[in-house]
Protein backbone atom coordinates (compact mmCIF):
# COMPACT_ATOMS: atom_id res chain seq x y z
CA UNK A 1 0.00 0.00 0.00
CA UNK A 2 1.09 3.63 -0.63
CA UNK A 3 -1.32 5.64 1.58
CA UNK A 4 0.61 8.04 2.36
CA UNK A 5 2.57 8.71 -0.53
CA UNK A 6 3.63 12.43 -1.41
CA UNK A 7 2.87 13.18 2.52
CA UNK A 8 4.88 14.03 5.47
CA UNK A 9 4.68 13.07 8.72
CA UNK A 10 5.79 14.29 12.07
CA UNK A 11 5.81 11.83 15.24
CA UNK A 12 6.53 13.37 18.49
CA UNK A 13 8.99 11.63 20.60
CA UNK A 14 9.92 9.97 17.74
CA UNK A 15 12.96 8.25 18.57
CA UNK A 16 11.71 6.04 21.48
CA UNK A 17 10.20 2.27 20.22
CA UNK A 18 7.01 3.61 19.71
CA UNK A 19 7.82 6.31 17.53
CA UNK A 20 10.52 4.11 15.78
CA UNK A 21 7.83 1.69 15.04
CA UNK A 22 5.19 4.31 13.97
CA UNK A 23 7.83 5.71 11.61
CA UNK A 24 8.59 2.26 9.97
CA UNK A 25 5.07 1.59 9.08
CA UNK A 26 4.67 5.57 7.75
CA UNK A 27 7.56 5.27 5.57
CA UNK A 28 6.77 1.57 4.51
CA UNK A 29 3.20 3.45 2.89
CA UNK A 30 5.44 6.02 1.32
CA UNK A 31 5.35 8.63 4.00
CA UNK A 32 8.11 11.17 4.61
CA UNK A 33 8.54 10.82 8.07
CA UNK A 34 10.36 13.51 10.49
CA UNK A 35 10.74 12.36 14.15
CA UNK A 36 10.59 15.11 16.54
CA UNK A 37 12.79 14.34 20.15
CA UNK A 38 14.53 15.88 22.53
CA UNK A 39 17.83 13.35 21.95
CA UNK A 40 20.07 14.96 19.53
CA UNK A 41 22.71 11.87 18.95
CA UNK A 42 20.27 9.59 16.41
CA UNK A 43 22.54 9.27 13.51
CA UNK A 44 23.59 5.62 14.52
CA UNK A 45 20.38 4.87 16.02
CA UNK A 46 18.77 5.82 12.58
CA UNK A 47 21.03 3.82 10.80
CA UNK A 48 20.20 0.28 12.63
CA UNK A 49 16.38 1.43 12.93
CA UNK A 50 16.43 2.33 9.38
CA UNK A 51 19.04 0.39 7.37
CA UNK A 52 17.67 1.31 3.84
CA UNK A 53 16.62 4.44 2.60
CA UNK A 54 14.58 6.70 2.67
CA UNK A 55 15.40 7.41 6.19
CA UNK A 56 13.44 9.94 8.32
CA UNK A 57 14.60 13.36 9.28
CA UNK A 58 14.97 14.22 12.85
CA UNK A 59 14.37 17.33 14.63
CA UNK A 60 14.92 18.75 17.99
CA UNK A 61 11.52 18.80 19.53
CA UNK A 62 10.17 19.58 23.41
CA UNK A 63 6.93 19.19 23.49
CA UNK A 64 5.98 21.07 26.64
CA UNK A 65 7.28 24.25 25.12
CA UNK A 66 5.14 26.17 22.60
CA UNK A 67 8.03 27.48 20.60
CA UNK A 68 9.80 24.41 20.09
CA UNK A 69 6.30 23.08 18.61
CA UNK A 70 6.86 26.02 16.11
CA UNK A 71 10.37 25.52 15.47
CA UNK A 72 9.74 21.81 14.62
CA UNK A 73 6.65 22.34 12.05
CA UNK A 74 8.51 25.95 10.24
CA UNK A 75 11.20 22.91 10.15
CA UNK A 76 8.67 20.19 8.06
CA UNK A 77 7.43 23.44 6.10
CA UNK A 78 10.92 24.14 5.08
CA UNK A 79 12.23 21.41 4.27
CA UNK A 80 9.69 19.21 3.03
CA UNK A 81 6.89 22.18 1.59
CA UNK A 82 4.10 20.43 3.92
CA UNK A 83 2.79 18.47 7.21
CA UNK A 84 0.12 16.47 6.25
CA UNK A 85 -0.12 14.02 9.48
CA UNK A 86 1.09 15.02 13.08
CA UNK A 87 1.10 11.81 15.92
CA UNK A 88 1.35 12.80 19.19
CA UNK A 89 3.35 10.03 20.72
CA UNK A 90 5.43 11.78 22.94
CA UNK A 91 4.26 10.94 27.22
CA UNK A 92 5.58 10.11 30.22
CA UNK A 93 4.58 7.57 32.98
CA UNK A 94 4.45 8.66 36.41
CA UNK A 95 8.15 7.90 38.41
CA UNK A 96 5.74 7.15 41.85
CA UNK A 97 2.93 4.62 41.99
CA UNK A 98 1.28 6.21 45.07
CA UNK A 99 -2.11 5.80 46.29
CA UNK A 100 -4.65 8.76 45.00
CA UNK A 101 -4.26 11.24 48.21
CA UNK A 102 -0.50 10.56 47.86
CA UNK A 103 0.04 12.33 44.68
CA UNK A 104 2.88 14.62 44.71
CA UNK A 105 1.63 17.60 42.97
CA UNK A 106 5.15 18.18 41.00
CA UNK A 107 4.81 15.13 39.83
CA UNK A 108 1.28 15.62 38.68
CA UNK A 109 2.42 18.28 36.84
CA UNK A 110 5.39 17.16 35.47
CA UNK A 111 3.06 14.33 33.88
CA UNK A 112 0.82 16.74 32.75
CA UNK A 113 3.03 18.70 31.19
CA UNK A 114 4.57 16.43 28.72
CA UNK A 115 1.31 14.35 28.18
CA UNK A 116 -1.24 16.59 28.48
CA UNK A 117 0.31 20.40 27.47
CA UNK A 118 2.39 18.06 24.81
CA UNK A 119 -0.53 17.03 23.46
CA UNK A 120 -2.47 20.44 23.23
CA UNK A 121 0.71 22.32 21.59
CA UNK A 122 1.01 19.91 19.24
CA UNK A 123 -2.43 19.76 17.64
CA UNK A 124 -2.83 23.41 17.53
CA UNK A 125 0.74 23.92 15.51
CA UNK A 126 -0.43 21.23 12.94
CA UNK A 127 -3.42 22.64 12.75
CA UNK A 128 -2.69 25.88 12.07
CA UNK A 129 -0.93 24.76 9.20
CA UNK A 130 -2.80 21.77 7.81
CA UNK A 131 -6.50 23.97 8.00
CA UNK A 132 -8.20 24.84 4.97
CA UNK A 133 -8.20 27.41 2.81
CA UNK A 134 -4.43 28.16 2.97
CA UNK A 135 -3.74 24.13 4.00
CA UNK A 136 -4.54 20.69 2.47
CA UNK A 137 -6.33 20.04 5.68
CA UNK A 138 -4.54 16.68 7.48
CA UNK A 139 -4.67 14.16 10.26
CA UNK A 140 -3.46 14.31 13.55
CA UNK A 141 -3.37 11.18 15.94
CA UNK A 142 -3.09 11.46 19.90
CA UNK A 143 -1.40 8.82 22.04
CA UNK A 144 -4.08 7.83 24.55
CA UNK A 145 -4.21 4.40 26.97
CA UNK A 146 -6.23 2.29 28.36
CA UNK A 147 -5.42 3.47 31.94
CA UNK A 148 -7.58 6.58 30.39
CA UNK A 149 -10.80 4.57 30.86
CA UNK A 150 -10.38 2.61 33.99
CA UNK A 151 -9.36 3.86 37.45
CA UNK A 152 -6.38 2.43 39.34
CA UNK A 153 -5.25 1.60 42.76
CA UNK A 154 -1.74 3.34 42.78
CA UNK A 155 -1.67 5.15 38.76
CA UNK A 156 -4.08 8.03 39.15
CA UNK A 157 -1.27 10.62 37.55
CA UNK A 158 -0.97 8.78 34.27
CA UNK A 159 -4.36 7.39 33.96
CA UNK A 160 -5.53 11.18 34.54
CA UNK A 161 -3.30 12.50 31.98
CA UNK A 162 -4.64 10.22 29.58
CA UNK A 163 -8.20 10.69 30.07
CA UNK A 164 -7.38 14.19 29.40
CA UNK A 165 -5.80 12.76 26.30
CA UNK A 166 -9.28 11.34 24.99
CA UNK A 167 -11.03 13.87 25.47
CA UNK A 168 -9.10 16.44 24.44
CA UNK A 169 -8.80 14.07 21.19
CA UNK A 170 -13.09 14.54 21.35
CA UNK A 171 -13.02 18.57 21.53
CA UNK A 172 -9.90 19.15 18.97
CA UNK A 173 -12.39 17.08 16.51
CA UNK A 174 -15.49 18.39 16.56
CA UNK A 175 -13.69 21.93 16.70
CA UNK A 176 -11.67 21.53 13.81
CA UNK A 177 -15.19 19.78 11.68
CA UNK A 178 -16.93 22.83 12.69
CA UNK A 179 -15.04 25.53 11.72
CA UNK A 180 -14.61 23.60 8.19
CA UNK A 181 -10.12 23.12 8.94
CA UNK A 182 -10.80 19.66 7.04
CA UNK A 183 -8.30 18.03 9.70
CA UNK A 184 -9.55 15.16 11.34
CA UNK A 185 -8.19 14.34 15.25
CA UNK A 186 -8.39 10.70 16.80
CA UNK A 187 -6.86 8.89 19.30
CA UNK A 188 -5.50 5.28 19.68
CA UNK A 189 -5.58 4.17 23.52
CA UNK A 190 -2.81 0.56 23.83
CA UNK A 191 -3.30 -1.76 26.87
CA UNK A 192 0.25 -2.89 27.79
CA UNK A 193 2.36 -2.78 25.03
CA UNK A 194 6.07 -5.28 24.67
CA UNK A 195 8.71 -2.24 24.35
CA UNK A 196 12.24 -2.09 25.64
CA UNK A 197 11.33 -0.03 28.83
CA UNK A 198 8.14 -2.09 29.99
CA UNK A 199 10.58 -5.54 29.08
CA UNK A 200 12.75 -4.26 30.99
CA UNK A 201 10.81 -2.68 34.49
CA UNK A 202 8.79 -6.51 34.01
CA UNK A 203 11.26 -8.97 33.64
CA UNK A 204 12.61 -6.85 37.35
CA UNK A 205 9.14 -7.41 38.61
CA UNK A 206 8.75 -11.26 37.34
CA UNK A 207 12.60 -12.13 37.13
CA UNK A 208 13.07 -13.73 33.71
CA UNK A 209 11.62 -12.83 29.94
CA UNK A 210 9.64 -15.50 29.97
CA UNK A 211 7.84 -15.06 32.89
CA UNK A 212 7.22 -12.04 32.31
CA UNK A 213 5.38 -12.14 28.90
CA UNK A 214 3.73 -15.34 30.34
CA UNK A 215 2.47 -12.16 32.82
CA UNK A 216 1.16 -9.83 30.11
CA UNK A 217 -0.28 -12.18 27.80
CA UNK A 218 -2.36 -13.53 31.40
CA UNK A 219 -4.10 -9.76 31.15
CA UNK A 220 -5.63 -9.92 27.70
CA UNK A 221 -8.62 -12.45 26.62
CA UNK A 222 -6.70 -12.96 23.48
CA UNK A 223 -3.73 -14.38 25.30
CA UNK A 224 -1.30 -12.47 23.09
CA UNK A 225 1.07 -9.76 23.46
CA UNK A 226 0.53 -6.45 21.99
CA UNK A 227 3.13 -5.12 19.78
CA UNK A 228 4.55 -1.90 19.23
CA UNK A 229 3.93 -2.42 15.45
CA UNK A 230 0.43 -3.20 16.01
CA UNK A 231 -0.27 -0.07 18.10
CA UNK A 232 1.57 1.36 14.31
CA UNK A 233 -0.81 -0.29 12.21
CA UNK A 234 -3.94 1.64 14.01
CA UNK A 235 -2.18 4.77 13.98
CA UNK A 236 -1.60 4.30 10.35
CA UNK A 237 -5.62 3.51 9.55
CA UNK A 238 -6.48 6.82 11.31
CA UNK A 239 -4.18 9.12 9.65
CA UNK A 240 -5.02 7.45 6.20
CA UNK A 241 -7.56 8.08 4.09
CA UNK A 242 -9.08 4.97 4.33
CA UNK A 243 -10.48 6.75 7.88
CA UNK A 244 -11.62 9.95 6.02
CA UNK A 245 -15.04 9.99 7.64
CA UNK A 246 -13.19 9.27 11.30
CA UNK A 247 -12.88 12.09 13.14
CA UNK A 248 -12.84 12.20 17.70
CA UNK A 249 -12.57 8.48 17.30
CA UNK A 250 -11.39 6.21 19.99
CA UNK A 251 -9.14 2.88 19.05
CA UNK A 252 -8.37 0.47 21.70
CA UNK A 253 -5.90 -1.99 20.49
CA UNK A 254 -5.48 -4.51 24.26
CA UNK A 255 -5.98 -8.08 23.24
CA UNK A 256 -9.74 -7.34 24.56
CA UNK A 257 -8.64 -6.17 28.20
CA UNK A 258 -10.84 -3.44 28.43
CA UNK A 259 -14.01 -5.35 28.13
CA UNK A 260 -13.14 -8.26 30.08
Amino acid sequence: MNRFENQVALISGGLGAMGMAIARRLISEGACVVLGDLAQDSASKIAEVFPEVPRPDVVALDVSDAASWTAAVDHVLKTHGRLDVLVNNAGVVSTQSVAFDAIDLDEWRRVFRINVDGSLLGIQAAMRVMKAPQGRGGAIVNMGSIAGYVGSKEGGTYGSSKAAVRNMTQQAAISAARNGYNVRVNAVHPGYVWTPLIERKLIDQFGTEEKAKAAVRAMNPMNQIVEAEDVAAAVAFLASPDAKMITGADLVIDGGRLIQ
